[in-house]
């Protein structure tokens, strides 16, 4: 196409002719901010922070718009073009949560909470698991400014689960169009678009119907492209952002479609696509099912060996002992029936092994469900004797096979009822757990790389095998790596066409993996049809003297008010107390502090902070559903003396449980002042109910939208300067308790703080809320949890709630029954066939 030079802020710059104006200054080392492009991307022009100036031309064109001429003069930082960006960015965050951008508490904030709260709604960047890659923030932080002219228009859309995979958070949109560009780009027909107009316009799909009508196949473009955290892998979300990013190969189906695994610790994060590109494509299986495959809970984690009735948890060598002690009597007659979801260096060794044991193999594809007439005849010789001993690495054959046969060993990752009727079971690592190559159904051949740890003492087939085979006493199974079997392969070949278009139409994914049904793995999968063990029913009504939820409504984004009968609870209830709840029966138990009840009508009153898996179990209940289990009153109450004037500090749920301590301590004659903080005025909550109860309510917003622009510490400094005060009292997130105490330290104010640790029977059994309080070691659930707040040891308060957040956003993860799934009718769609 030839070149042109142009000058970019006094540089001269050759590059292609048909190069933009922000090509041109990248290619440079020039940065121009903008949100909306993306290299894969047509120029879109919409977010206009790319603005420049060009000498000769009227007004402030957009670069990534603007071809390259030559002898362009372009201009890209000056005092007005900042001007002009600050504005437009101030405009892109006046629809975006951005308290914590002009928090004057952020940095110490952000050091002493690393990562962000796992909340459902994004208010803040501290709830938003975005927080770390948001393209917004890093442009904000950038530009430097802490003041904000324009108020916060907050959409309080409600966060969308209503489709699998994905959470969809639309008051972090800021209409970019990378979304549905990308979708566009890659399946011709996108799937959403901005609907609406004016301020309610957002992205969605045609006619607002779910994404599995729309005809989306959950590629997962939109949310690898999105830069503000709208789009999330449901899965991933928590997860923070990747540390390795490895190309490699999915073997879910013969396809073996290239992706690129993210993973962190040594957990699969995700399979993407190599490209944003329609060759690139991957299915909603291989995107998002295969990260929940890997992760699940329900993996095979140790070496199994029976023992009379029972499968007795073995170390390796004693059941590579067992294993080839049972096989060693049974050469000649033993069959493997094998997946073909491996590396072509696992099926070499199986073969290996089938012929130093003299043995049939049968291989089949990855949608084998045991109807194989193969499968069938050495089911049948199993079960007349002809066979005696067989081998598989799923869940593959018929039950009644495994019961009938001598010995019998299954290779597997998850568990299935012939691994519960097996002589031997040993732990398998898959997919992106393990390395080699694999041909996929075009004939290529392609490399898989082990970018994720095995769960438990489960180890690759590779190392299984070689195991077993020198146990057996044969000399061919010396491999240390898979790239050592590699070349020993010669009669390989390539699987059969998987049927239909997976990556095009998810009525086509695979229902099965290893013959385990892929939906009972992954519940998210039954939206597509896809077939699962039918659920035990669940008790619809609440009954007589159950712990109905007479009442449930969100009061501001993700804080959730519960009205519950107990009658017991309300009966002995004091205020400072707690209760334990249980959503379900298998829910853990969670503490939440009492905010009000009634020991006439038997309620009490609550306020949950949607934060995690077991919150977000007891968000998704309704009015009229029944609570597992309500333990209580716990704790000790606080002591309700005469002080003198007494502030209370709330934040978070911590607004709606100073109510009751507000209310007794000014029916004991204490002047109370009732200090409350949020991150803007939409999450304040509460203030007349507050107003009934004290006689001064303050109010403080970090970004200055209402009250004072700040916290709950200055509004105390705001008080003490004007009155004394006898008693200060805080309740809320461990890091506001902690700022607020030094304060109250250096003003010589005795205080108490309400600490919210990490919590299991609530009886002191347990001692997971144990907590340092000057020198002594106590527990908040029996203790507490109300204490004084200059002698608790923060520091280590802080560490002991971060000591599971890993096993927390792993459970948060495999919630998926939670996610309110939208089920096609069969047929379905909008009649367009895609």
């Amino acid at each position: 196409m030839g070149s042109i030079s142009l000058t970019i802020d006094g540089r001269m710059v050759e590059v292609e002719k048909g190069t933009t104006v922000l090509q041109a200054a990248r290619q440079a080392g020039i940065t121009i901010p903008t949100i909306c492009d993306h290299k894969d991307l047509n120029p879109y022009g919409a977010c206009r922070m790319c603005i420049v100036e060009i000498e000769g031309v009227r007004g402030y064109p957009t670069s990534c718009t603007t071809p390259a001429t030559p002898g362009m003069q372009v201009t890209t930082q000056s005092e007005r073009l900042t001007e002009l960006r600050n504005r437009t960015l101030e405009l892109m965050f006046s629809g975006h949560p951005n308290s914590c951008l002009v928090c004057p508490h952020r940095e110490a904030c952000e050091q002493y909470r690393p990562k962000a709260t796992k909340a459902a709604r994004s208010t803040r960047c501290g709830f938003c698991a975005n927080r770390d890659e948001c393209d917004l923030r890093a442009m904000a932080l950038r530009a430097g400014s802490r003041e904000l002219h324009l108020p916060t228009l907050y959409a309080s859309y409600n966060l969308e689960r209503d489709d699998p995979f994905m959470d969809r958070d639309y008051n972090l949109c800021v209409l970019c169009g990378r979304c549905w560009r990308i979708c566009e780009k890659i399946h011709g027909q996108p799937a959403i678009s901005i609907i609406n107009r004016g301020k309610w316009a957002r992205i969605g799909t045609a006619f607002d119907t779910s994404h599995v009508h729309s005809g989306c196949t959950f590629c997962g473009a939109c949310i690898d492209i999105c830069p503000t955290g709208t789009l999330t892998d449901r899965f991933a979300r928590w997860h923070g952002k990747p540390e390795l990013e490895m190309p490699s190969t999915c073997l879910l189906c013969s396809e073996g479609c290239s992706v690129v695994a993210q993973s962190k610790e040594g957990q699969l994060l995700a399979y993407t696509m190599t490209g944003f590109n329609r060759e690139s494509g991957l299915c909603a299986l291989g995107r998002f099912g295969a990260a929940q495959i890997v992760n699940s809970n329900q993996r095979l984690i140790r070496p199994l060996v029976r023992e009379g009735e029972d499968l007795i948890p073995y170390d390796w060598e004693g059941a590579i002992q067992a294993a080839a002690d049972g096989l060693r009597g049974c050469v000649g007659t033993t069959a493997l029936v094998i997946s073909a979801t491996t590396s072509r260096e696992d099926r070499f060794l199986y073969a290996q092994l089938a012929s130093h044991l003299q043995a049939p193999l049968v291989l089949l594809d990855a949608a084998a469900d045991g109807e194989d007439p193969a499968v069938q005849q050495i089911a049948q010789d199993l079960k007349n004797g002809t066979l005696r001993a067989i081998i598989t690495n799923g869940n593959l054959l018929p039950l009644e096979a495994i019961r009938a046969a001598g010995f019998s060993l299954v290779i597997d990752c998850l568990p299935s009822p012939l691994s519960e009727a097996a002589s031997v079971v040993l732990p398998a690592a898959v997919l992106s757990e393990i390395e080699g190559t694999f041909r996929t159904a075009g004939g290529a051949i392609k490399t898989m790389a082990a970018s994720s740890q095995a769960p438990g003492h489960a180890l690759p087939e590779r190392q299984i095998l070689c195991s077993l085979g020198q146990a057996l006493g044969s000399g061919e199974f010396d491999f240390a790596s898979a790239a050592n079997v590699t070349p020993l392969i010669v009669d390989d070949p390539a699987p059969p066409q998987v049927k239909g278009h997976p990556r095009d139409q998810v009525r086509d994914l695979l229902p099965r993996f290893r013959g385990h049904l892929l939906a009972d793995i992954v519940p998210a999968l039954a939206a597509f049809g896809l077939p699962a063990t039918p659920a035990v029913p669940t008790l619809e009504v609440c009954p007589a003297g159950g712990f109905a939820l007479l009442e449930k409504r969100e009061i501001v984004p993700n804080m959730h008010f519960f009205k519950i009968r107990a009658p017991q609870v309300a009966k002995f209830a004091l205020p400072g107390q707690f209760v334990i709840l249980m959503a379900k029966e298998t829910s853990e138990r969670s503490p939440f502090t009492l905010v009000d009840w009634d020991a006439s009508e038997g309620w009490i009153s609550l306020v949950i902070e949607e934060v995690g898996r077991s919150s977000r179990e007891l968000a998704s209940l309704k009015a009229g559903d029944c609570i597992a289990h309500v333990s209580g009153p716990l704790g000790l109450p606080l002591p309700i003396e005469n002080k003198g004037t007494v502030l209370l500090g709330g934040g978070c749920y911590g607004i709606g449980a100073i109510f009751p301590l507000a209310r007794a301590l000014r029916q004991a004659g204490n002047r109370v002042i009732c200090a409350i903080e949020a991150s803007s005025s939409y999450l304040l909550y509460r203030q007349e109910e507050l107003r009934t109860v004290c006689d001064e309510l303050l109010l403080a917003t970090k970004d200055g939208s209402e009250g004072v622009q700040g916290g709950v510490q200055e509004l105390l400094a705001q008080a003490v300067a004007r009155e004394p005060i006898n008693q200060f009292i805080a309740i809320g997130c461990t890091f506001m308790m902690r700022m607020v105490t030094e304060i109250s330290r250096s003003l010589n104010i005795p205080t108490l703080v309400a600490l919210n640790p990490i919590m299991v029977d609530g009886t002191g059994m347990c001692g997971a809320c144990r907590v340092s309080v000057g020198e002594k070691t106590q527990f908040a659930c029996v203790d507490g949890p109300i204490f004084d707040g200059h002698s608790v040891d923060w520091d280590e308060l802080a560490s002991r709630r971060s000591a599971y957040a890993r096993q927390e956003v792993q459970a948060l993860s495999q919630s998926v029954d939670l996610n309110a799934l939208v089920l096609p009718s069969q047929g379905g769609g909008c009649g367009c066939g895609r």
